[in-house]
């Protein structure tokens, strides 16, 4: 499409170029025709206390030559023409072989395009195949990229960071299948970093987990609508929590930022595994509950009671302004004096979230998150543990292409249960700029530069290696430069 752009492109400038030289042509033969060579303008100017006249004449004689330029002049208005009409052939030529459409029946596709259409036609067939016969919708996500760590770190390792890295990487392959219904099913399954960091931390059986893995089911449930009222919606399975402002994106779902907060990361789980029930009152007020294995890990945290989740959704009729409170509270493992995990620690959470998209600026959504969480027991250094945080967001679309989106956070560590043992206070600010590709749908490139810092020296740095201990000098902060491209259909 660039390419036929450009032709069009030269073919109006030389257009233009044709019609300057036509107006040149008229207005010489117009000064070649005119018997008097000589023409005297006269300009009056007034002003309130004194009256001034000024005459200028100006006299324009036609040379001999005048007939040779016009001559010359008729000549190259004529190599344009010829030009534009050899252009315009190239131009049909290039269309007719990038036409994105199949090849008519029987016949093999030749150019580009018709190979294009072909396949096209032949994914399009076997979606419709998949939703008509079987009522199955299939989509997927891709999300690659280059991310720089200034600090250069051993390991490639951005700090306090799960799901990007120094350097090229496959941040998330996602395959999304679901059948909608009465009765039907979600599957997310993830590949790549996003896969291989919840693959990490999350375990859905009671097998022995042999850590990160680079595919992931990270959501596998049923579903079904009860006929009461409007329709109770029920899951049952493994899926993501109701708990933070960001989410593990897929194909129609996906965050204002590249990389995930603090508190996405440090503060809230990622997966539960259980039941869940969801109800819609009225344009204003929706409501979730349900009871899982608790945080991520099932298979250490199921032998002490069910945790409960809820979730209460509330917003005005436009949905312009919308209030989400989420919260957990259960049994989750924590170490015992033998050394295994026992599930007599009650882990709660609280996450109010609240979103804005104010009138008087279009196009602005402005999004505030805080959560505060708590864990009995002896979590850490022999007590209990704390941690809280808080999330800004303002998101402007410059136009139906161009977003802007800045986030700006802290995560307070009270008791160093979260980071790496010691108390600590992080906070970080990312701007990111996303871009839709034009004519390509679900295509964006976004580029984003992030700080993070905290009140400890904790992040590695590779420019400054201790020569004795061979580890590396720790910083108060970390800034990283990421460039990626995200293709959804």
């Amino acid at each position: 499409m660039n390419r036929t752009r450009t032709f069009r492109g030269v073919v109006w400038i030389r257009l233009v170029a044709g019609v300057a030289l036509i107006g040149l042509l008229c207005s010489a033969n117009a000064r070649a025709e005119d018997p008097d060579p000589a023409t005297t303008t006269t300009t009056t100017r007034r002003h309130h206390h004194h009256h001034v006249v000024t005459t200028t004449t100006t006299t324009v004689t036609t040379g001999p030559n005048e007939e040779e330029r016009l001559n010359a002049l008729s000549g190259q208005v004529g190599n344009l023409q010829k030009q534009q009409d050899d252009t315009t052939s190239e131009v049909k030529k290039i269309e007719a072989a990038m036409v994105v459409a199949p090849p008519a029946a029987n016949v093999a596709p030749v150019t580009i395009g018709q190979h294009v259409g072909q396949d096209e036609t032949n994914i399009a067939a076997i979606q419709k195949n998949l939703t008509d016969n079987l009522g199955i919708s299939v989509h997927a996500l891709v999300d690659a990229g280059y991310e720089h760590n200034f600090n250069q770190p051993t390991a490639n390792v951005n700090v306090f960071r799960a799901w990007d890295e120094n350097g090229f990487q496959l941040t998330q392959g996602n395959l999304h299948i679901e059948r909608d219904g009465t009765v039907g099913f979600v599957t997310d399954i993830n590949v790549g970093q996003v896969a291989n960091s919840i693959s990490g931390v999350t375990h859905y059986s009671n097998v022995v987990p042999v850590g990160g893995q680079w595919i992931d089911a990270t959501q596998y449930y049923l579903t079904y609508t009860a006929p009461l009222g409007s329709g109770v919606s029920l899951e049952a399975g493994r899926f993501v929590t109701l708990l933070g402002a960001e989410i593990i994106p897929v194909y129609n779902n996906q965050n204002f930022n590249e990389s995930r907060s603090l508190l996405f990361n440090l503060g809230e789980p990622l997966t539960h595994t259980g039941i869940r029930a969801s109800y819609t009152f009225n344009d204003y007020v929706s409501a979730t509950a349900g009871l899982n294995n608790g945080w991520d890990d099932p298979a250490a945290n199921s032998n002490a009671g069910p945790n409960v989740e809820g979730e209460l959704t509330l917003n005005n009729k436009d949905k312009s302004l919308s209030l989400v409170v989420n919260g957990i509270f259960g049994p989750n493992a924590i170490p015992g004096p033998n050394g295994k995990q026992v599930s007599n620690s009650q882990l709660g959470a609280i996450d109010p979230i609240a979103t804005w998209k104010p009138s008087f600026v279009p196009n602005l959504t402005l999004q505030a998150e805080y959560l505060y969480a708590s864990q009995e027991g002896p979590v850490i250094n022999g007590h209990s543990a704390s941690w809280q945080g808080a999330a800004g967001y303002v998101v402007y679309d410059f136009n139906p292409a161009l977003e802007s989106a800045t986030r700006a956070e802290f995560f307070d560590d009270m008791d160093g249960a979260r980071t790496d043992g010691e108390a600590q206070t992080l906070w970080e600010i990312t701007q990111t700029i996303s871009y839709k590709i034009p004519e390509v749908t679900g295509l964006i490139a976004r580029l984003e530069y992030r700080h993070d810092n905290s009140s400890e020296n904790a992040f590695t740095n590779n420019n400054f290696i201790n020569p004795v201990t061979g580890a590396q000098h720790l910083w108060h902060g970390q800034d990283t430069l990421a460039a990626n491209f995200i293709y959804a259909f």
